[in-house]
C-alpha cells in the first residue's frame, strides 16, 4: 500500500534576484513499512522536498498525496532542556489532547526496549547526543505518525555513536511499520538504513535513479550491512552517480 506519492513535482523560489529553480519533476512513492533514503549533492534541494511532504511548503506544480499523519524528526532533537524526558515524551500527546494510557504504555515499552526506562526522570542535558536521539524518535512515533520524515537526524552525532544510533533507529522504524523518508549526505548511512535509495542532481534537482538495496542475507542490520559483500557495490554506484 502508498502511503506517499509524488507526481511531477516541481518547487521554484522566487525572490528579488529572480525565479530559482530547485526541484524538477520528481515522481516516486513509499510503500508502507518501507523506508526510502534521499541522497544528493549539497544544496540539491532534499530538504525542501520534506518539508513540502510535510505541508510547510507548497510545490510550484505537481502533486503530493499522504496517506496519515506525520512525523518530523530534525537535525537536532528539540527537547527541552526545562522539562523531564518523560515530559518531553508527552508533548506530541498533549498538544492532541490524547494522553491516552494505551499511548503512554506503548512509550513505556518503547523505553524499555531501547533501554532508556532509567532516564525517564532525567533531563535532556543530562543525556548523551545518541540517547537524545533515541528520546526524539519515541517522541514522533509516540503519535502513530503513519509517515515519519527524518531530515540528517544523525548528522550531530560522533562518528561511532551514529552508527550504533542507526541501528536502534532502524529497529524502531520496522517495529513500528511506519513509512519513512530520511534526508542525508552520508552515502553509507543510506545503504544500511533504507530499503531504497533515490538519487538526486544538482540543482534543479531530478531523479537520477532509485536503487534497491537488496542483500543476499534476510532481516540484517544496518551495520551487517556495511560489511557484506553487496554494500560496496551500492556504494560505487550512488558515488559515480553523484558524481556525474
Amino acid at each position: 500500500m502508498e502511503k506517499l506519492i509524488m507526481n511531477h513535482v516541481k518547487k521554484t523560489f522566487y525572490t528579488e534576484l529572480g525565479a530559482l529553480d530547485v526541484l524538477d519533476d520528481i515522481t516516486f512513492s513509499v510503500e508502507q513499512g518501507e523506508i526510502v533514503a534521499i541522497v544528493g549533492p549539497s544544496g540539491a534541494g532534499k530538504s525542501t522536498l520534506l518539508n513540502i511532504i510535510s505541508g510547510l511548503l507548497e510545490p510550484t506544480s505537481g502533486e503530493v498525496i499522504v496517506s496519515g499523519d506525520i512525523g518530523y524528526m530534525f537535525q537536532k532533537d528539540h527537547l527541552f532542556n526545562w522539562r523531564t524526558v518523560w515530559k518531553n515524551l508527552l508533548i506530541g500527546l498533549e498538544i492532541k489532547k490524547d494522553k491516552d494510557i494505551k499511548k503512554q504504555d506503548k512509550i513505556k515499552a518503547l523505553l524499555e526496549k531501547y533501554g532508556l526506562i532509567d532516564f525517564i526522570h532525567n533531563y535532556p542535558q543530562e543525556l548523551s547526543g545518541g540517547m537524545r536521539q533515541r528520546i526524539a524518535l519515541i517522541r514522533t512515533l509516540a503519535t502513530n505518525p503513519e509517515v515519519l520524515l527524518l531530515d540528517e537526524p544523525f548528522s550531530a552525532l560522533d562518528y561511532q555513536t551514529r552508527i550504533n544510533v542507526s541501528d536502534d533507529i532502524y529497529q524502531m522504524i520496522k517495529d513500528s511499520n511506519v513509512s519513512a523518508i530520511l534526508v542525508t549526505h552520508d552515502i553509507s548511512e543510506a545503504i544500511a538504513m533504507a530499503d531504497r535509495v533515490i538519487v538526486l542532481s544538482r540543482r534543479p534537482a531530478k531523479l537520477k535513479k532509485i536503487i534497491n538495496t537488496t542483500f543476499e542475507e534476510k532481516n540484517i542490520t544496518p551495520l551487517k550491512k556495511r560489511v557484506s559483500k553487496e554494500f560496496r557495490e551500492y556504494f560505487d554506484e550512488i558515488w559515480g552517480l553523484l558524481n556525474e
